[in-house]
């Protein structure tokens, strides 16, 4: 009999423990749902982990990619990585194999950047069905776009679509942090992305400053900040996007 409280809602399931500070989630299939819900799973300094099994994120990986590609990738120096960080979500677009010495430099550079998403929240994903990879970003402070042709616009809404190794989605998203974070700014011609999804606004934010005092409690308002933007399903190349649009008028 399991120690956990299980929850499943789709193809997803809930894994929660008393003493635990949050919930842990995994992507749910028909052949092992059964398996992963028989065994307790334990916070193993901050990985969840049973005796049997072994560690949530190898399991779903393994189901999902193969005992053997498992295997030979960690024997080739790589490990799964938690895309977002976040090591209590092991829902499979969350977990992709990555060269360790990069997973030490993502965690010393991207990890720590997207850390606060007051003002912008970038995430990662990989579409197990595509193999592609895709980045979210919702800029809670709007970006200033800089694109030429285009002037006097600023973007709130960005999906991207890679057809690229994952090391390369990792540059382009740490170059996206710190440009917003030095000149708040978004400069999409600049990136290496196949397709796109970019939505904003003609006009100008509001200044910083008075930003920072809503967030900040300083007016008496309850202030709401996005701090995930899903991923798009099933975006292929072959289903071209191409989407851009500004809200208003130049």
């Amino acid at each position: 009999m399991s120690k956990n409280t299980f929850s499943e809602n789709g193809n997803s399931i809930t894994i929660y423990q008393d003493s635990w500070c949050k919930v842990a989630t995994a992507t749910l299939r028909d052949d092992y749902k059964d398996e992963i819900q028989n065994v307790t799973w334990t916070n193993n300094d901050g990985y969840l982990y049973n005796k049997k099994l072994g560690s949530l994120h190898s399991y779903i990986m393994k189901k999902w990619y193969g005992e053997d590609v498992h295997r030979d990738m960690l024997n080739n120096g790589f490990i799964v990585e938690h895309m977002d960080n976040n090591h209590f979500n092991c829902q499979i677009e969350n977990l992709c194999f990555l060269n360790r010495g990069e997973n030490i430099a993502k965690g010393q550079t991207l990890d720590k950047y997207s850390q606060d998403k007051r003002y912008r929240a970038l995430n990662l994903f990989k579409d197990f069905s595509t193999q592609l990879y895709q980045i979210s970003v919702f800029f809670n402070y709007p970006a200033t776009l800089k694109c030429d042709g285009i002037e006097g616009a600023v973007i709130d809404l960005v999906y991207l679509l890679y057809d690229e190794d994952y090391e390369m989605v990792i540059n382009d998203a740490r170059h996206i942090l710190l440009e917003y974070d030095k000149h708040k700014t978004f400069s999409p011609q600049k990136l290496s992305f196949a397709d796109y999804h970019i939505e904003g606004a003609y006009g100008k934010p509001i200044p910083l400053e008075i930003y920072d005092e809503y967030i900040n409690g300083e007016h008496g308002h309850t202030v709401t900040f996005i701090e995930k933007s899903y991923m798009k399903t099933n975006w292929t190349l072959d289903d071209k996007k191409t989407f851009f649009y500004l809200r208003g008028n130049p």
